[in-house]
């Protein structure tokens, strides 16, 4: 019996998962902006900045190992990359 043949990697899909990590970036800035606009704290304007880039590129950098692992992980020949713990 042949063995199923496993998935390649796709570029596309890391792509698109760097997009949705780029727009829950922008989502958690935009929590922060609102929260941060409503508060009597004085925060410089340049560390705000820098802050908000580290929230988009964290979540995009997080989505892209997330998706780059899965993919690795689906097409491996090596069985035990297959077994889940909570299936023991």
């Amino acid at each position: 019996m042949p063995s199923p043949k496993r998935p390649s990697f796709s570029g596309a899909r890391v792509v698109v998962a760097l997009g949705i990590g780029f727009v829950v970036g922008l989502c958690l800035v935009f929590f922060f902006q609102v929260i941060i606009s409503h508060t009597p704290a004085d925060i410089h304007d340049m560390r705000i900045r820098g802050f908000y880039g580290m929230l988009i590129i964290s979540s995009s950098l997080a989505a892209i190992v997330i998706e780059t692992t899965r993919q690795l992980q689906a097409g491996s020949s090596d069985p035990s990359y297959h077994q889940h713990w909570w299936g023991r």
